[in-house]
């Protein structure tokens, strides 16, 4: 059965994670904020208008975004496969240093968090695209809705994809210190 408070939560500790620095410390400077409102909320608000404005129909273009979004999609269940191998391989080794390790444990969950997320606006916007071709509606209007709501997640899905980049350059970067 599907908790829908469990992918609230999903949801939730993605956000956190975005918001937070490699040591899991809440950014509160007041321009990252603001950063995070314009990227996170106003840009995929502003993307979605864009279907209305150009009468761009989600059938039109629905096959590249399911057959894209499919394979990114399967790849994070890999990526998260491997991201608790890796955890447990290095809490086994002998010689860890436990701050770098708890360290890499913070980017590690950050990075499972956001990818849980990335994840859920996969199948999301699987779910819109599949439900306006069944659907097959005859007013442009409805297909438009469905339109931009696919190009509000599907820009969700994107901007998350780059703030988990992010977090594996925390990762590489800390890393790399580490041994040199």
């Amino acid at each position: 059965m599907i908790d829908f408070k469990v992918l609230y939560r999903i949801k939730k500790n993605a956000i956190k994670s975005i918001k937070s620095d490699s040591d899991g410390q809440i950014i509160d400077d007041w321009r990252s904020k603001v950063l995070f409102i314009l990227i996170y909320y106003i840009l995929p608000v502003v993307m979605a208008v864009f279907p209305w404005i150009f009468c761009v129909t989600l059938s039109s273009f629905s096959s590249y975004i399911t057959t894209g979004v499919s394979i990114f999609t399967g790849l994070f269940f890999s990526l998260l496969l491997n991201i608790s191998a890796k955890i447990r391989i290095e809490k086994q080794n002998e010689n860890v240093d436990i701050a770098n390790f708890q360290a890499f444990k913070e980017n590690m969950r950050q990075i499972s968090d956001i990818t849980l997320y990335i994840i859920i606006l996969g199948i999301s916007a699987i779910l819109v695209i599949l439900l306006n071709s069944v659907l097959k509606f005859e007013l442009i209007e409805i297909e438009l809705c469905f339109t931009s709501i696919v190009i509000f997640i599907l820009m969700r899905y994107f901007i998350c994809l780059l703030l988990m980049l992010q977090r594996f350059f925390f990762v590489l970067r800390d890393e790399i210190k580490n041994i040199l």
